[in-house]
């Protein structure tokens, strides 16, 4: 039940429930009030025609006035956002019952029923909205077990049909740099929201959509911020300290003045290696800002790597959204990304992996190299896991794996900045998982001491 994991980009991506309009919204406030090129902004443009620009004004205007209707529709009203999913009036949502009823499983039919004599799930559950059972029969005979999971797939219903209903999205409306006498509090995602000037998050809905396009930029920075919600002693442990405390002189650099009197300030790029990376790969870069908006002084560098970083037929590339935030892009195998690396610095060099699954027995021997190379640096590894039973799992293959190789950064623990969104399993609704919901780190062991007999001779 816990071997799952979303794979692909399309299947992780994060931010898969913003339509277009949303995005260019967005991206177009964030371009307005902060250092991002309107170059780089994700913007909805429309094709110039011959035809348009020679149409008389009045045609044009009424063009515009349509434009703007088209726009601004809403689909779908707060009170109407339950709906079948093979009768949803949003294309995207018949096509996920068209997967389930394709790919999915039956579960009385799994527990009962010899694999011949298995049928996909076609029938809806009118309390969910999603293909649960092959039958009516069957929903009815396994209708206990699935009211288990029934209020959390309403739940997912209703949100997916929320992105898309057309409707203003205030709550992405997210803040830009704050001043440098603000404090920023990251105890939770609540604290954090309102420390940070956040909308108003008026519901737990709203929450969890957020929560959703943000838990990866601030898992990460909740570790390396002067507020960490994790303690030392508790889930810090004293050479997880060591370590962060060395990321923190980058990142909270002390003033140096000149002697013409000008405040200088170190300006060392800090590196973040996301190792495996899928659904952070595809959130749109601006979302990464509120992680360097965290840190004014401070650049930062993103290495997406891993084979689903990138489409297949897309090669890899390097781009600046502003002067503090670059993104490499590289589909290779990260122990062969790591040749490329000339040279890691605990104090500015990071990893992150997002759900690995390094314990999964799949994909076990396939990490082994990666994460050998990655100790190697003696740079602080940070993990997530989906759940207790991953978290685990992949703390057990480490352990057993890497034994007398590492020291413990940070004990495993559940992660405050975890997605409150559910991702569901299309080919088994049964299962269900939250991005990031657990957190631990590892480092290489900084000291190797090798005793031999011709050292007491010496």
């Amino acid at each position: 039940m816990h071997h799952w994991r979303p794979a692909s980009r399309t299947l992780a991506c994060s931010w898969n429930g913003l339509t277009r309009t949303h995005l260019a919204r967005r991206a177009t406030a964030i371009s307005a009030r902060s250092t991002i090129s309107p170059s780089h902004a994700l913007t909805a443009t429309r094709a110039i025609s011959l035809k348009s620009l020679f149409t008389p004004s009045k045609s044009k205007k009424h063009e515009q006035q349509q434009q703007h209707q088209e726009t601004s529709k809403v689909m779908l009203e707060p009170d109407n956002l339950f709906h079948m999913l093979s009768k949803s009036p949003i294309a995207e949502l018949k096509d996920r019952a068209a997967i389930i009823n394709k790919y999915g499983v039956c579960p009385v039919c799994d527990t009962h029923e010899t694999p011949e004599h298995k049928k996909q799930p076609v029938y809806e559950c009118p309390d969910c909205g999603y293909p649960t059972h092959c039958s009516e029969e069957h929903y009815h005979e396994g209708h206990e077990a699935h009211k288990e999971i029934c209020h959390i797939l309403r739940e997912q219903n209703e949100d997916d049909h929320d992105l898309r209903s057309g409707r203003s999205m205030v709550e992405f409306e997210f803040p830009s740099a704050q001043g440098f006498d603000e404090t920023v509090n990251m105890a939770n995602w609540d604290v954090f929201f309102y420390t940070r000037s956040f909308p108003s998050m008026d519901s737990d809905r709203s929450m969890r959509h957020v929560s959703k396009l943000l838990t990866y930029p601030i898992t990460i920075a909740s570790v390396l911020h002067q507020s960490c919600p994790y303690k030392l002693g508790k889930e810090i442990t004293s050479e997880g300290m060591r370590s962060i405390s060395a990321l923190r002189t980058i990142l909270y650099p002390r003033n140096e003045v000149a002697k013409d009197g000008v405040s200088l300030v170190r300006s060392e790029t800090i590196n973040v290696y996301i190792v495996g990376a899928r659904a952070e790969a595809s959130l749109p870069p601006y979302i990464w800002l509120q992680l360097a908006y965290l840190f004014p002084h401070t650049p930062f560098h993103i290495h997406m790597v891993g084979p689903d970083a990138l489409p297949p037929s897309q090669q890899p590339y390097t781009k600046s959204l502003n002067e503090r935030l670059m993104f490499t892009y590289d589909n290779s195998m990260y122990h062969d990304y790591h040749e490329k690396i000339e040279e890691f610095d605990p104090y500015t060099d990071l990893f992150f992996l997002f759900s690995p699954g390094i314990g999964h027995p799949s994909a076990r021997e396939g990490w082994k190299q990666s994460i050998q190379k990655a100790l190697e640096t003696k740079c602080p590894i940070f993990i997530t896991g989906y759940d207790q039973a991953d978290v685990s799992t992949d703390v057990a293959a480490v352990e057993e794996d890497y034994q007398g190789e590492f020291d413990w950064v940070m004990r495993p623990t559940e992660n405050e900045f975890r997605s409150l969104k559910r991702d569901v399993n299309l080919m088994d609704v049964r299962q269900t998982i939250f991005a990031n919901w657990g957190l631990w780190g590892i480092r290489g062991k900084r000291y190797d001491v090798t005793h031999t007999p011709e050292d007491d001779d010496e």
